[in-house]
């Protein structure tokens, strides 16, 4: 295998947000082997640009489901090879159908996260995607102020709740509009720009390095994974993986917890 697109929460990450020692040393040793590493995460770029540098190796990321790719060097984006904003009929409709559930909904730009919050005790505020964000709260009127400016530019959206339920109600009233979302934590339901998911985005980063699909693993958790596990050559699920995605994967490896990743990596080096 060339290239591995691994995803962070709930697959490289454990459940406190911090990389297992052991897939940090099978992700350097899978680069020294020449191999490709590739974050995929819902992340924005601003905060999974640090796992390179506690990795300590180059590689690509695709953040934010796909709406930004960059290649990594030092720590640092060394060059984004695209970058693609959500259209603003959908953010509309997106803010007005979390106003009527009264469901809490955050804009990523690239730099700064924009947060409509309608019940704070509905927060998962412990959940380690939730402390990633760079928050800048807001009023429901700000953000309709904001959104009236052609040079905003927001590369997802995340609604979050601590109820399940009401995000899957949302997700099928979104998808009843022509809005597709995708799970990427039980209490987040994201929104990319139009024809953008991390799958999307890791078929043009195949394009750009001349690798085929058949020299991609993917490894991954949640429904936001499943499309990219779905084109890469060997699939892994993560063993505290959402059932579907389980049944979709060629393989399914240890939990985040037990170090998953490291565990299929030690077999190609």
């Amino acid at each position: 295998m060339k290239l591995a697109a691994i995803d962070l929460d709930g697959t490289l990450l454990d459940r406190n947000g911090k990389i297992p020692e052991e897939n940090i040393q099978a992700l350097r040793k899978f680069d020294e082997n020449g191999g490709i590493v590739t974050v995929a995460t819902g992340r924005n770029s601003i905060s999974a640009k640090d796992i390179f540098s506690e990795l300590g190796i180059g590689g690509y990321l695709i953040s934010s489901n796909g709406s930004l790719i960059a290649e990594m060097k030092d720590g640092k984006m060394a060059k984004v090879l695209r970058r693609s904003k959500i259209d603003i009929d959908t953010l509309k409709k997106a803010f007005f159908y979390a106003q009527e559930a009264k469901i809490s909904i955050i804009a990523s730009r690239e730099t700064q996260d924009d947060q409509l919050t309608f019940d704070e005790s509905n927060l998962v505020k412990d959940d380690p995607y939730y402390e990633h964000f760079n928050l800048q709260n807001h009023s429901f009127d700000q953000i309709l102020s904001m959104l009236e400016d052609p040079s905003l530019s927001y590369l997802k959206l995340a609604l979050t709740d601590k109820s399940e339920e009401k995000l899957q109600k949302l997700q099928r009233d979104l998808q009843a509009d022509g809005i597709n979302s995708v799970f990427s934590d039980p209490h987040f339901l994201e929104i990319t720009p139009t024809g953008i998911t991390k799958a999307h985005s890791l078929v043009f980063l195949a394009d750009y390095l001349g690798i085929e699909s058949s020299d991609i693993m993917a490894f991954g958790d949640q429904e936001n994974d499943i499309a990219m596990l779905n084109y890469s050559g060997l699939s892994i699920a993560m063993g505290n993986a959402q059932r579907q995605v389980k049944e979709i994967a060629n393989q399914v490896t240890l939990t985040n917890e037990e170090a998953g990743v490291a565990y299929i990596l030690k077999n190609f080096y």
